[in-house]
């Protein structure tokens, strides 16, 4: 059987594409990423993976069947367990680096996020040797590895007995932050400029953030972290220019995280904050004034 694999939208390599194909190529079957231009008549099944709801859908689309997956698409459709915990077929992507969860779910049920309605409650799924094998990097997509002490404590030792160059890319949990886990977080080796992210979504937890940064300062040096901003959820214009200048006063790089893309105000001021040379040399009134933006 000949399958083709349609990444609509990813930001970075599709896990579930490359767990598929690996699957799939047990099984003996062609796989590739699919290519309208020479392949639309001599495909069999197509998998289609989208992520954001918002991203344009796929526009060139074979008569073959189809199978759509993804948070994109629909949050009950899921990998069968054979698959999920198939080792990815990186080549597919042609990378070096190895990537994958430990964990699912969360703790929280913030109503921004779709991660308690597609994953549940936090559980964890795995040991990094699921989707490692050797590689010198790895890229960590864990939605809350904060959330279970145990769990964060075992698999920050496998990435650090192993010496595993390891980029975090989701925000942890800053109210969970304790001594154990921010020293445990210093002795992960980092991939190349990567740093530690973690969350600031609201101001109610503004106490929990100044007292978490207190303590991972013992540890790990400010220019090492960042936070996320979420803007545009529950938090005002004022609110979101104070979070963004404390973190800024701390030396800490904040990335803002527009709930509304389409928001002209969300999308500009996330473009000056995420802009570091502009957020640099720019205030953000001298910004809007300059852009002609009516708050």
């Amino acid at each position: 059987m000949k399958l083709g694999l349609i990444d609509v939208d990813s930001k970075i390599p599709n896990l579930a594409l490359m767990k598929l194909s690996a699957w799939h190529k047990t099984r003996e079957d062609e796989v590739k990423l699919y290519d309208p231009l020479f392949d639309k008549d001599d495909t069999d099944l197509v998998y289609a993976s989208k992520i954001f709801k918002f991203s344009p859908d796929y526009q060139y689309w074979p008569g073959c069947e189809i199978i759509r997956g993804g948070s994109g698409y629909d949050l009950e459709v899921k990998l069968p367990d054979e698959i999920e915990n198939q080792y990815p077929d990186y080549s597919l992507y042609n990378i070096n680096y190895a990537m994958g969860f430990t964990s699912r779910g969360c703790i929280r049920n913030c109503g921004f996020c779709i991660v308690p309605r597609k994953e549940g409650r936090f559980h964890p799924v795995a040991d990094i040797d699921q989707f490692w094998r050797g590689q010198k990097s790895l890229v960590l997509l864990d939605n809350n590895l904060t959330a279970d002490a145990e769990h964060f404590e075992r698999i920050a030792k496998q990435l650090i007995k192993n010496k595993i160059k390891t980029d975090i890319t989701q925000g942890l949990d800053i109210r969970l932050i304790d001594d154990a886990k921010a020293k445990l977080l210093s002795q992960i080796k980092r991939k190349k400029d990567a740093r530690i992210p973690f969350a600031w979504d609201s101001m109610d937890i503004e106490q929990d953030v100044l007292r978490g940064i207190q303590i991972l300062n013992k540890y790990i040096k400010s220019k090492n972290l960042k936070f996320y901003v979420l803007i545009g959820w529950d938090t005002t214009e004022d609110e979101d220019l104070y979070r963004v200048e404390m973190l800024r006063s701390l030396r800490i790089a904040p990335f803002v995280m527009p709930f509304n893309k389409d928001d002209s105000y969300q999308a500009d001021f996330a473009r000056w904050t995420n802009h570091k040379a502009t957020f640099n040399a720019t205030s953000w009134h001298a910004y809007k004034r300059r852009i002609k933006y009516v708050g």
